[in-house]
């Protein structure tokens, strides 16, 4: 399978990571009128002299760019003339510009660049939650020539072997995400980050989802094991149905874990720790000091929250000090393969609850530390304290 590989805003990444297998990178501007699936807040810091400086590069090592533009909403503004005026031009930019491919999430976008710019491929992301043949359909009759399923069927094999047969446009997977299965706060998640990332709206973000899917994890490690990733020594399962890119994840991620995560998806292997894989906050380029500096302006509102106590809380931004066994998860797949899955309750099933307790190992005292920080500043946001002096 070919990889698609995020763009950290760094000018290195693309000397550094292994180019065997990598077709194609994708990112965008730090906000923008149409926004994306990632605050500002938390994005790298890309400007559009450093996006057309990463274009031109992407295209001299023979791969494509692609412009994520996968905002759930845009607030009705398209509606209005200024609104399809400010569509229209940054749809013209980036076409000029040279991006190859849009990932889009609304239909009505998806329409408007087949109509008005032939030139650029379509995309759909995974924030559209394609789970299913029906909508596979439905957005390859909308001009799709790629689609990106949704990470909860990854390891649903009969859907994914379904969908493959009845669409011919390519078939992006996630491969390294650690999102909580089945998460209740996912389209709550994604349309508040499409809200923080448009040049338009500029108030106040604070990542309640992110928060809350991160005291799940602390609380529970097995929360690890059942999230939808895919193991390197697995993509050969998904290359046998058909599946046709995959993609890495994070843009927030310093280069050296790009590297290490594209190079351990290039072989197909890896020994070690498999949470080294997986985006987390030790690996962010928002731990950075210049970064932090560079995003202080998106939380400096002292009228519209404490900011004094935010600032007490950014301790929560840390991680756990976990290990996950790579290669005693050898076989860990085969469960899953005839969709047994998907048919009972995780109660009911047991197996990545005995998985964890083979594969895992938790600092207890760490664990229990990092916990109770992330419980205070959720209840802080929940009883309203955090906005008060």
């Amino acid at each position: 399978m070919k990889l698609t590989i995020p763009f950290n805003g760094q000018s290195d990444l693309l000397e550094r990571i292994n180019k065997e297998k990598a077709v194609e990178v994708y990112g965008k501007l730090s906000q923008d009128f149409i926004g994306g699936a990632r605050s500002s807040s938390v994005s790298p810091f890309v400007s559009k002299k450093l996006l057309v400086s990463c274009i031109k590069q992407t295209h001299r090592y023979g791969m494509k760019f692609k412009y994520l533009l996968n905002a759930t909403c845009l607030g009705n503004i398209e509606w209005t003339r200024r609104g399809q005026r400010k569509i229209r031009y940054f749809l013209d930019w980036l076409s000029k510009i040279g991006i190859d491919t849009v990932a889009v999430s609304i239909p009505y976008l998806a329409q408007i660049v087949k109509k008005c710019y032939p030139d650029l491929e379509i995309s759909i992301s995974n924030t559209a939650e394609i789970d299913s043949v029906k909508k596979a359909k439905e957005w390859e009759d909308l001009g799709a020539d790629e689609i990106s399923l949704h990470i909860d069927i990854n390891r649903n094999f009969p859907v994914l072997k379904a969908i493959r047969k009845n669409v011919k446009c390519r078939i992006e997977i996630i491969a390294n995400q650690d999102t909580i299965l089945h998460c209740p706060f996912y389209s709550y998640h994604v349309l508040g980050s499409s809200h923080a990332s448009q040049s338009n709206r500029q108030g106040l973000y604070i990542d309640y989802c992110r928060l809350s899917c991160s005291l799940k994890r602390i609380e529970d490690p097995l929360n690890f094991i059942r999230a939808d990733w895919i193991r390197p020594e697995d993509v050969h399962y998904y290359e046998e149905i058909g599946m046709d890119r995959l993609k890495l994840v994070d843009r927030s991620m310093v280069t050296k874990a790009i590297v290490n995560i594209v190079s351990a998806y290039t072989v197909n292997h890896y020994d070690g720790n498999l949470f080294d894989l997986l985006p987390h906050a030790s690996i962010c380029l928002l731990t950075s000091e210049l970064n932090l500096l560079n995003k202080l302006r998106y939380f400096f509102r002292p009228f519209s929250i404490n900011i004094f106590k935010l600032y007490k809380a950014r301790k929560t931004i840390t991680d756990l000090e976990i290990y996950i066994d790579n290669n005693a998860l050898n076989g860990f797949i085969d469960f899953f393969l005839d969709n047994k899955c998907n048919l009972m309750s995780c109660d009911e099933c047991g197996y990545c609850n005995e998985v964890t307790k083979r594969v895992v190992k938790v600092n207890p005292v760490y664990q229990e530390n990092i916990f109770r920080l992330n419980r205070k500043f959720l209840d802080q946001l929940i009883s309203g304290d955090i906005f008060k002096y």
